[in-house]
């Protein structure tokens, strides 16, 4: 009974935001909305499920307070089985290596991820009972994510998220959660920022109808109002087969580019039919396509598609060679971006444990707010109090002969 109600909430906040789009309200009241419904959410369950998350949370800090044995992280598999979990077991390979953190081994553990917040939970209850676990690092489905962060809050278990950019993730004053890429207001920023320098003039926006890509849309079309003309603009449903009647109106203004949000598979077969009809003019694409599945879903017809990213492989610093390297060493291929953002969670996790000669979760936490700004493979990282990350910018990768490239010099020529 429990569950259903809370999946009924979180329909209920869908339903909200796309009543209050229809009224034009800005993306500011919107997410106070939002973020209002989420808190009232994760209170329901926090209260109603009948599970003690301050004893859970008593006995890791007995554990820590030890300050002897196993340091334990969990990890989460994707259903799409993306090389994050590769990168995080050569971080910890690497570490036990190396006698570990300060004389302790560190144990990974491997769940399985969720697509929906109700088939999460006994995982993440599974999680937070065990008082060896100091950190958990995963969960892809922003809902899930976000969800998820109020129990590991609850029970004191640092929560590094590795693929959500939504803003309502950092937004309710948890101390234990920790995005690990800039949220969808830096994102947006970058993404006019290169339109700009491309010499795009007039945007068409289409975005899916999820929370996620509505509220990436709602924010980008924030931050061009000034310096673009948004000649279109329309939602779409991820399970329609069918996008040409939106695509003829789209076709009839003149865009110049294509600013799209969504998942890979309702991306590729959007932009598939768009080259059908003729509308060959670029893309710009949500972190979601910045994948292997979107580019064999879209084949030829993905190219010119430019999408974010948080790691650049080519990059020549050392701290990157070496996990090239190694990583190549170890899985004969090269790392892409879900493989450091594993790599760097657990290294920036073990950095912090070091510093902090405990696993002790409040101290911990403070840590990881506090200290200096560290260096990954993917970028420097530097936290605030709510979490969030700054300093660490997108790189950004274009589709070519059915190959991603990164757009190391952005210019009109390179997406042709």
């Amino acid at each position: 009974m429990i569950l259903r109600s809370l999946q009924l909430n979180f329909n209920l906040t869908g339903i909200i935001c796309r009543n209050l789009m229809l009224l034009q309200m800005s993306a500011a009241r919107l997410k106070l909305l939002k973020n209002s419904l989420l808190l009232i959410i994760t209170c329901c369950l926090l209260n109603a499920c009948n599970v003690d998350y301050e004893t859970m949370a008593s006995q890791r800090v007995e554990y820590a307070q030890k300050n002897q044995g196993e340091i334990v992280i969990v990890a989460l598999q994707d259903s799409a089985r993306s090389h994050y979990i590769n990168g995080v077991m050569l971080a910890v390979d690497e570490i036990n290596q190396h006698k570990g953190l300060s004389g302790r081994p560190l144990k990974l553990l491997v769940e399985q991820d969720s697509p929906d917040f109700e088939s999460a939970i006994p995982t993440i209850q599974r999680i937070v009972s065990n008082p060896k676990v100091s950190a958990v690092m995963g969960h892809q489905n922003t809902e899930v994510a976000i969800a998820a962060s109020a129990i590991y809050e609850k029970a004191q278990v640092l929560f590094f998220s590795p693929f959500v950019s939504a803003q309502e993730l950092t937004s309710h004053g948890f101390n234990y959660t920790f995005r690990m890429l800039a949220d969808n207001k830096h994102l947006v920023k970058q993404m006019s920022s290169l339109g700009r320098i491309l010499g795009f003039k007039k945007v068409a926006v289409l975005y899916a109808h999820a929370d996620e890509y509505r509220e990436l849309a709602l924010l980008f079309k924030e931050a061009i109002r000034n310096d673009f003309s948004l000649v279109f603009d329309h939602a779409l449903f991820s399970k329609s087969p069918d996008f040409r009647a939106i695509l003829s109106d789209l076709k009839q203004k003149d865009a110049d580019v294509i600013f799209l949000s969504g998942d890979s598979a309702t991306a590729a077969r959007l932009i598939k039919q768009a080259r059908e009809m003729g509308i060959n003019i670029p893309v710009m694409g949500s972190g979601n396509l910045d994948s292997e599945i979107f580019k064999t879903s879209a084949g030829a017809a993905g190219n010119r598609t430019i999408v974010p990213t948080p790691y650049n492989v080519q990059a020549k610093n050392p701290i990157n060679q070496v996990f090239v390297a190694s990583y190549r060493n170890k899985y004969n291929q090269l790392p892409d971006a879900n493989a450091a953002q594993g790599y760097d969670s657990v290294m920036l996790f073990a950095d912090k444990v070091v510093r902090a000669g405990s696993t002790r979760p409040a101290l911990l936490a403070s840590i990881v707010h506090f200290s200096p700004p560290w260096t990954g493979v993917s970028g420097i990282y530097r936290f605030n109090k709510a979490g969030n990350i700054y300093g660490k910018p997108y790189f950004f990768r274009v589709l070519k002969n059915e190959n991603w490239q990164m757009l190391s010099t952005p210019s009109p020529e390179e997406q042709h």
